[in-house]
């Protein structure tokens, strides 16, 4: 495996989401140290056809001996996704900008 780091363009980093390592550490350690407050913080970002429970944010069993191996993110939460890459786009005034790249 090769130990080369191959660094952005810094005119690429600072149009980025995440704009160096150091940032992506501390947003991976409040996701880990705080992941419910982490994720709502995402989730605001959003529209939601029905809002998330901040207090019920998620929920998980991992141990077999007390039920069915289950996580649950935002249960009971509804969303639209076209209106959240498409329509909201338009109605800021972007309808002539790519929403979304595959």
């Amino acid at each position: 495996m090769s130990k080369n780091v191959y660094l952005p363009y810094s005119a690429t980093s600072e149009k980025a989401h995440v704009k160096s390592m150091e940032h992506y550490r501390e947003m991976h350690n409040k996701s880990l140290e705080s992941t419910a407050q982490f994720w709502s913080e995402i989730a605001s970002q959003f529209h939601w056809e029905t809002p998330y429970d901040i207090n019920n944010f998620y929920s998980y069993n991992f141990d077999v001996t007390k039920g069915p191996v289950q996580v649950k993110w935002m249960e009971g939460a509804t969303t639209n996704v076209c209106y959240n890459l498409l329509d909201k786009n338009v109605r800021n005034g972007m309808g002539d900008k790519v929403a979304f790249y595959w």
